[in-house]
């Protein structure tokens, strides 16, 4: 016997299974939904609980798989991908890190007022690559690291990865607090997450 029904739990829908088995069990779908496996009779209130206690979790593996969740696309030979668009010829490490600072300094100025207004101190813009995220800010340091990766994305996923790393000088977490500040500044951030762009190149 199983019983499945859908349950809220802020910010998300969970997809809740009851069967007849010991434990709860909690996994993330390919999709990034959350789905879990609890035995019959367990309170809706205990679900609940057990999802919040697991918040932080689902949301790094959620972050990972938008990572993954992108456009893809082909390139021809001797073109690259610059900021999302077929760039035929060759630019410099150096011109390339210089572009993307520009483009990245633009978005940092944009937001940075409101930041500043509440408190927070200017900070240091680092580059460097990384495998599985595209920023990660150090409130404490006062610095936030760019993956040097960015160059190749879209403009508007580049301005949502800046505001993101950004709003951790005010919320250092993935809270509901967090994503509504992220929220305030771009309604839409969902769809810029989804821009990101997956390239076939043999490019270095």
């Amino acid at each position: 016997m199983t019983k499945s029904e859908k349950l809220l739990v802020h910010p998300f829908e969970i997809e809740v299974h009851y069967k007849k088995m010991k434990h709860i069990y909690l996994r993330i779908k390919p999709d990034g939904k959350v789905v879990i496996s609890a035995p019959l009779g367990t309170s809706k209130e205990y679900v609940s609980e057990f999802v919040k206690s697991r918040l932080e979790w689902i949301k790094k593996k959620q972050q990972k798989i938008a990572m993954h969740k992108a456009i893809s696309i082909a390139l021809g030979e001797g073109e690259i991908l610059l900021f999302g668009e077929p760039f035929k010829g060759k630019l410099s490490e150096a011109k390339l890190q210089g572009l993307l600072h520009e483009r990245i300094a633009s978005y940092y100025e944009k937001y940075w007022r409101f930041f500043e207004e509440r408190g927070c101190k200017s900070v240091e813009i680092k580059y460097r690559m990384m495998k599985s995220t595209w920023g990660v800010c150090r409130p404490t340091a006062r610095t936030i690291t760019f993956n040097k990766r960015l160059i190749h994305q879209p403009a508007r996923f580049i301005e949502y990865v800046v505001l993101h790393e950004m709003c951790h000088l005010l919320v250092p977490n993935h809270s509901k607090d967090f994503y509504q500040l992220v929220a305030y500044h771009m309604p839409c951030y969902k769809q810029h997450q989804d821009t990101r762009i997956i390239y076939d190149a043999q490019q270095r």
